[in-house]
């Protein structure tokens, strides 16, 4: 397939030079049609946009107004000379294969549904390629789908689908929880965001969705998932995981016609992805799990109920301002879990559990960044942060010392689990940087001791 003629001549600005940024002007390289390409990291107000005919934006840059809220509703003529212009690899990815793109968002799931996807059809003589929010560049690939018929599963963030004006074909909506209301301010806004996944598909398209995605229009043939995938044999943890396959399998029957017991021979063969409730080893006795994935309190709730035994769990990261109700009320009901909190969400969590369950007398230590107790504590000092009236919450100021103090209480025979419920974002560069100190912390300060 050729390249939209739309690009040819056309004077292009890649803004944002990240990882997609980079991959889209080695795109360009490759494929010489535009009169210019040129890179910025410029604020929006800084661009001379009257000099481009099309601008590529990185997904996690941010306009001062939202204005792809108005894509759907038609957009005023002030806005109208933007939005023609923004647009984006994953738009031009999309656009040139839509019928041979499966597009997966959620607020949880995505990535482990996207690679278990990948790899169940994969199983297929149709190559299959994995591309986008997993870390794959989706125009990396570009060459490769135009010269063949193969299958792009698409992992797509809500940053990658707030300003597309394409859907793919198959469309798959897992869940939507409270998340990102730093960037987008509510979850309305959020929610009209990841719903771009279809706004744009037709009647001989398909929607798949999960339980806990609200009502929305659309054209497409809609499947609801409401029952996990049945498979003892499964290496993947918990209850949400075998919903994740079960979108897996009814995706992989209806639009690929597989077999059930293809699917399910690959579905066991599926070994998991890294820091999404992953074993990372055994010390004294205490299993150790790596879940930096988690970001919103529901995910730690599910690593709770999923790993076997439970008995420690590391919270807290960035505060994004989401709503810890959910974890606010499972913590005091669930006394046997011990909860370790740290960093200023973890602080907050310890707090509002005090606040809610406590009247407000409980223990609040507070220091320069407001992240906990004062760093330099030694055990016994940590221990006596045990919080008053309720027994299984202590506060500790980062990671090194919720491991330390995990290494403390946490029973041989059990398991300690890192689900932070919060973003690494201000502590670490990213949650795989987190999850893999975690590791780090366990080989070494746990082993030696």
């Amino acid at each position: 397939m050729d390249l939209p003629e739309k690009y040819r001549d056309s004077n292009i600005l890649i803004w944002g030079y990240g990882r997609e940024g980079k991959s889209t002007e080695a795109f360009f390289k490759k494929h010489p049609i535009a009169a210019s390409v040129d890179v910025s990291e410029a604020k929006p107000e800084e661009i001379d946009w009257s000099a481009y005919d099309y601008v590529f934006k990185s997904p996690g840059i941010r306009l001062a107004e939202p204005v792809w809220e108005r894509l759907s509703a038609g957009p005023s003529q002030a806005d109208k000379s933007v939005l023609d212009k923004l647009t984006s690899q994953t738009e031009l990815f999309i656009e040139s294969f839509r019928d041979r793109v499966i597009g997966i968002t959620g607020t949880k799931g995505k990535s482990t549904t996207t690679s278990l996807l990948h790899h169940v059809l994969d199983k297929k003589p149709r190559t299959a390629y994995l591309v986008g929010n997993i870390g794959v560049p989706c125009l990396d690939f570009y060459d490769e789908m135009a010269a063949s018929d193969s299958i792009a599963v698409f992992e797509l963030s809500c940053h990658q689908l707030a300003y597309s004006r394409v859907s793919p074909h198959i469309s798959i909506f897992l869940n939507l929880y409270e998340d990102h209301l730093d960037f987008y301010g509510d979850r309305a806004t959020y929610f009209q965001a990841k719903r771009h996944i279809t706004e744009f598909q037709d009647e001989n398209d398909y929607l798949f969705m999960g339980n806990d995605v609200p009502e929305l229009s659309t054209r497409a043939k809609v499947l609801r998932v409401a029952k996990p995938y049945a498979d003892e044999a499964m290496n993947l943890l918990g209850e949400h995981n075998r919903y994740n396959a079960a979108f897996v399998a009814e995706v992989a029957k209806i639009c690929f016609g597989m077999e059930d017991s293809e699917v399910r021979k690959a579905v066991e063969e599926f070994p998991g992805l890294p820091h999404r409730l992953q074993y990372i080893g055994t010390v004294d006795g205490v299993r150790y799990y790596d879940d930096s994935i988690s970001t919103i309190p529901e995910a730690t709730i599910q690593a709770v109920n999923s790993v076997p035994g439970v008995a420690t769990v590391l919270v807290g990261g960035m505060d994004r301002e989401i709503d810890y109700s959910p974890l606010i009320s499972f913590i005091p009901d669930n006394q046997k879990v011990n909860f370790i909190c740290m960093y200023v969400s973890g602080k907050r969590v310890y707090d509002e559990v005090m606040d809610s369950f406590a009247g407000g007398n409980h223990l609040s230590i507070d220091n320069d960044d407001s992240s906990g107790i004062e760093s330099g504590k030694d055990s016994t000092d940590v221990l006596k942060n045990k919080a008053e009236g309720i027994n299984n919450m202590y506060l500790v100021s980062d990671l090194a010392e919720a491991v330390s103090l995990a290494k403390q209480i946490t029973p041989s025979g059990s398991a300690c689990v890192l689900s932070p419920a919060a973003a690494s974002y201000g502590y670490f560069k990213n949650f795989e940087e987190r999850g893999d100190r975690f590791r780090e912390l366990v080989n070494t300060q746990v082993s030696s001791c």
